[in-house]
Order: C-alpha cells, then structure tokens, then sequence
C-alpha cells in the first residue's frame, strides 16, 4: 500500500512538472504575441495618417495659382478629390463665360471682334485639353508599367483593406490603362 501511495505521489509529481511546462510555454507564447500586436499598434500609428490625408479639397485662385487643402476654402468653388477617385482629370470645356471688354471712354469708336474673342477663347481650351491629355497621358504609362513591371499589385478595396488583385483585375486595369494612352498619347 506504501508502494501505491508513492506511485501515485510521484505520477502526481510528473502531472503538475508537464502542466507547468505547457503554464510557461503559454504565457511565453502570450508575451511574444503582445509584443507583436504593440510593435502593429504602433506602425498602424503611423500610417493611418497619410491614409486619412488621401482626400482634399483643390482650387484655383484669383492669381491662376492651384491650391490645394483639406477644407473647402470659402469664397472658392473647389473640387473634392478622393483616394478612390480614377486616376486622370476629366475632360470637360470650362464654364465660365468670358467678361466683356469694357470701353475706355464713350468716345472710343474701335469695336471688338468677336471672331478674334471666340479664337482666342478656343486657343485656350485647347491648350487646355492638350495640357489635361498630356497629364493623362503620363498618368496611363506610369500605371501601365507597374502592372506589367510587378506580379503581385497590392491595392486598397471598398473596405479600406489591403489585397492583392487578382489576375483578371490586374489585366482589365492594364486594359483600362492601354485605353488611357490610346486616348491621351498624341504620336
């Protein structure tokens, strides 16, 4: 019966040993795994900012000088621009109308001609279009190549999460991107 007992005491023994060994390697395992969601903590830290800085607000002011900001400016009428926003600029003709010229004197007889107005006017559109296709332009190559240059493409979805496009994606955005040069490249 001694013999029982001290059998037993000693299975005991080797029971609380092992339950003790798993005790340490849980709780070591619990410490590296707070050290590494601390050190994720802190780089997300730092790089939520940029990613809340992607939206802003830009305009041109009276001096023809582009600003750019991230409130809307009062007195300005600024357009929104997001991280989700295609990349490249619309095309659209300006919707200003052009101020009349107004005479120095009431005796001043020279008329003005529209037809010089109205080219002068279409002369700057174009110069226009061609300065936002030229953009645009720059804007397809730059895409063209990383989708060509890397085989893995790592994007932000609707969510605002980081994943990889899928082989499909990739090929419809190099699509889209040929039919941005084809579009915008002049030559």
């Amino acid at each position: 019966m001694a013999m029982k007992v001290a059998a037993s005491n000693s299975r005991k023994a080797i029971i609380l040993a092992v339950n003790l060994a798993k005790l340490s390697l849980i709780l070591s395992t619990m410490r590296r795994t707070m050290r590494t969601l601390i050190s994720i903590l802190i780089i997300a830290s730092f790089t939520v900012t940029p990613a809340i800085a992607a939206d802003y607000y830009t305009w041109v002011d009276e001096n023809g000088v582009t600003n750019y900001g991230e409130r809307n400016p009062p007195g300005y009428q600024a357009e929104f621009v997001t991280r989700n926003q295609r990349f490249g600029k619309p095309i659209q003709p300006r919707d200003e109308t052009p101020e009349p010229v107004a005479s120095n004197s009431a005796s001043d007889n020279t008329s003005v001609d529209p037809d010089a107005l109205v080219a002068e006017e279409r002369d700057a559109l174009r110069a226009k279009i061609a300065s936002v296709k030229a953009s645009n332009c720059e804007i397809g190559k730059r895409n063209l190549v990383q989708l060509e240059g890397h085989r893995r493409i790592r994007v932000n979805d609707d969510n605002g999460e980081n994943r990889l496009l899928t082989q499909d994606e990739k090929q419809a955005k190099a699509d889209e991107a040929r039919e941005v040069i084809r579009e915008n490249c002049v030559g």
